[in-house]
């Protein structure tokens, strides 16, 4: 009979909770959708008191000692333990990345600009704009002052930069056919950006990829203020910005997160409905982020005891 491999326990105490009381909540929300179910859990879990939730951490702490020792058990006797659904996304995503990569590595493939006009205006007077900045200014900071200063531009002064990146685009269109021709299989989107253009795209902050960097590629279509969207906490995920936005992060927190480029990883992280329902602090959010490196999904992980 061949060995069976224990399953790892998953969401924590929460977990617990939600799994005995799915069916209680259930019948309250017949008729909607099963994210009312979890919802509605979620915001049990939320008023329950630290004593009312410790039955289920105990719970909880018991089952993955249990797994632990399962586990061991079953390597033991010879089992191979087998990569969850997670991690084989993982190394199906890491696959498909690093093929797009090898592609990339062509010092011969031509390097598609990007940023438009304002791109060229950021590219142009960068220096000026840092050196009228604070010495401890933000580099997003930069993004920020250059996108004020290329609205206040008027459409013939915006023109030369303009047409520039436009320039840049024909040349580049022209080498990319000469290079398709000696290449078939390669597309425009295997095709990495200048080195120049993917600096400038790193140092915009979220506003100027919203606003700013639309904007250059017509003088006409100026962009529009951007407006806070107001979403269900159940659509949650990392492309989800509005609601990672509207998460009221703990100052002193956020602000650590700031100095290691975790600000907006550590809103997506406590965005998120299991997460936020745990009821794990922003400092226990963000420390599990240093241990995952920046990886949102794997120290949600962290946090459930996944």
């Amino acid at each position: 009979m061949a060995l069976e491999q224990p399953k790892k326990p998953v969401g924590g105490a929460y977990g617990i909770f939600l799994t005995e009381n799915r069916a209680e909540f259930a019948k309250k929300c017949v008729g909607q959708p099963v994210s009312a179910v979890t919802k509605l859990v979620g915001e049990a879990w939320k008023k329950l008191s630290d004593s009312e939730k410790k039955p289920y951490e105990d719970k909880y702490a018991t089952a993955k000692s249990k797994f632990e020792t399962d586990m061991a058990a079953f390597l033991a006797a010879g089992g191979e333990k087998a990569k969850g659904a997670a991690a084989m996304r993982s190394d199906k995503k890491k696959e498909k990345e690093g093929k797009k990569s090898k592609k990339a590595k062509d010092p011969n493939m031509p390097k598609k600009p990007a940023g438009g006009g304002y791109g060229r205006f950021l590219a142009e007077n960068r220096a000026k704009i840092v050196a009228s900045l604070p010495k401890d200014h933000k580099i997003t900071d930069v993004a920020k002052a250059a996108g004020i200063q290329w609205k206040a531009l008027s459409d013939n002064a915006k023109r030369p930069y303009e047409d520039a990146f436009a320039t840049a685009m024909a040349e580049f269109r022209k080498a990319f056919e000469e290079y398709k021709a000696a290449n078939p299989d390669v597309t425009e989107a295997d095709v990495c950006r200048s080195d120049k253009d993917d600096s400038e795209e790193e140092e915009k902050s979220p506003a100027a990829k919203g606003k700013q960097a639309k904007e250059p590629n017509s003088s006409k279509k100026r962009a529009k203020p951007s407006s806070t969207t107001t979403s269900s906490p159940a659509k949650r995920g990392a492309k989800n910005a509005s609601t990672s936005k509207e998460v009221d992060i703990d100052a002193a927190v956020l602000k650590e997160a700031e100095t290691l480029s975790f600000a907006s990883k550590l809103r997506n992280l406590a965005a998120r409905p299991d997460v936020a329902s745990s009821g794990k602090s922003h400092k226990q959010m963000l420390d599990a982020l240093k241990k995952s490196e920046g990886l949102v999904n794997k120290a949600k992980a962290t946090l459930l005891g996944a």
